[in-house]
């Protein structure tokens, strides 16, 4: 499980088959538990979500 952050798109948790958006209450509790936050732009953020909720597989 990892934080993923962009100015666009806020911050959020994702892991495999996992993504949840993050409020401010919840960003301060998960970076306890997940450590420090990943920043990237929009578009990191949207491929990393992409890969946590569809993996890394071709469709075929």
């Amino acid at each position: 499980m990892k934080i993923i952050s962009s100015p666009g798109r806020g911050e959020a948790v994702v892991g495999p088959g996992y993504f949840r958006a993050l409020n401010d209450e919840q960003l301060t509790a998960a970076k306890k538990i997940y450590g420090a936050v990943q920043t990237g732009n929009d578009r990191e953020f949207d491929l990393w979500r992409a890969i946590s909720l569809q993996g890394t597989t071709a469709a075929g």
